[in-house]
């Protein structure tokens, strides 16, 4: 019989939303999908193109390595990071899988705030580490810094946080992510998601690659799922000091990403148009869902993302299934860490005006 090992049989392994292709079942004639915060105006044409540019070549091996994709990385971060500095990958989920693999290990721990992305936790238990939850200030879903700080000991290994937060959409501002670097022991690297950072409109927003551009142990995460509108194709990146990123270079596989996600990625970094206008149309959405949400007196909290967390005035799993039988999918987020609440994606009009017409029919 294989020798398995008792930690990984005890973990829970990490669920996503359901797709619209595994929703069934349902008596609505069509779905709305509010439930992955994907883009709802889908890919930048220039990313699509190139993908079709080259369906010929998905017969040959493309890419043995990432190079041409990290320097282009490094001229759209103007070169405040080199090449080398990068790694692509088969989504963020893979990076993170990644990174714990990388450094942690039984006898090690990890700290993260929920309610918050849980994959974190999940690819944390699956390596035998210990995790730690410091959870967000309650109702106000704040940052708990100095808790956050004195969980760390000489096991700690990764610190996990999302910025802006999912599924809450909160937004750690500069002077507390400077205070949480400046109390860093060397030991512990600070694994910063900014999946949704092209959101943020608030102008003391802290960034990755600041802290890394001064030497700090910060590993960035992008994403190419969300504001790009490329979620099908799993692309994702890290970037970090040239130190950590060596020294993950050598768990990558060779063949890390496929040619058509490597095009499509490096063609949507040039769209500065599309991404200006799915940035326009989800920040005047949000304003136009929250004036719904207040004339329906539904509990919401603002947000810096392209989704909005609420809880609504009954049971959140009856609330998600009555919507789903109106054709509208969310994402309940009690897994996440926050019970009787639902994050629902901000999309177009026509699909925000459909989620707030289903809302109604359940008040």
């Amino acid at each position: 019989m294989p020798v398995f090992k008792e930690y990984i049989l005890n973990t829970t392994p990490y669920k996503g939303g359901s797709t619209r292709r595994e929703t069934i079942g349902i008596s609505a004639p069509f779905l709305i999908k509010m439930s992955s915060n994907e883009n709802p105006l889908g890919p930048s044409p220039l990313a699509v193109a190139a993908m079709q540019r080259n369906l010929n070549q998905v017969g040959e091996y493309q890419y043995e390595n990432d190079q041409l994709f990290t320097e282009k990385l490094s001229r759209f971060f103007r070169g405040e990071l080199l090449a080398e500095q990068f790694l692509p990958a088969n989504s963020g989920m893979e990076l993170l899988d990644l990174i714990c693999r990388a450094f942690l290990e039984p006898e090690t721990s990890c700290v993260l705030s929920s309610p918050t992305f849980m994959a974190y936790k999940n690819f944390a238990e699956v390596c035998g580490a210990r995790v730690i939850d410091v959870p967000l200030i309650k109702n106000c879903f704040a940052l708990d810094v100095y808790n956050l700080i004195a969980a760390i000991d000489e096991t700690t290994r990764l610190i996990f946080i999302s910025n802006p937060n999912n599924p809450t959409g909160g937004f750690i501002p500069r002077v507390e992510m400077d205070e949480l670097i400046d109390h860093l022991p060397d030991h512990v690297v600070l694994v910063y998601d900014e999946a949704y950072y092209q959101y943020v409109e608030r102008p003391d927003y802290p960034r990755a690659k600041d802290y890394i551009g001064r030497g700090k142990n910060v590993i960035g995460l992008h994403s190419f799922s969300k504001a790009y509108g490329l979620a099908g194709l799993r692309l994702g990146y890290v970037f970090s000091t040239p130190r950590i990123m060596d020294y993950l270079r050598r768990l990558k596989r060779p063949f890390m990403v496929s040619g058509l996600a490597m095009e499509a990625g490096m063609a949507a970094l040039d769209d500065a148009e599309h991404l200006s206008k799915t940035l326009a149309v989800n920040q005047a959405e949000k304003l136009w869902l929250y004036e719904q949400f207040d004339l329906l007196k539904m509990h919401y909290w603002k947000t810096e993302a392209n989704f909005i967390l609420i809880r609504p005035g009954m049971d959140a799993d009856l609330f998600a299934a009555g919507l789903l039988e109106a054709g509208i999918m969310v994402r309940t987020a009690g897994v996440m860490g926050a019970p009787g609440c639902i994050r629902i994606t901000i999309g177009i009009r026509v699909m925000n005006q459909a989620l707030i017409d289903a809302i109604k029919t359940l008040s």
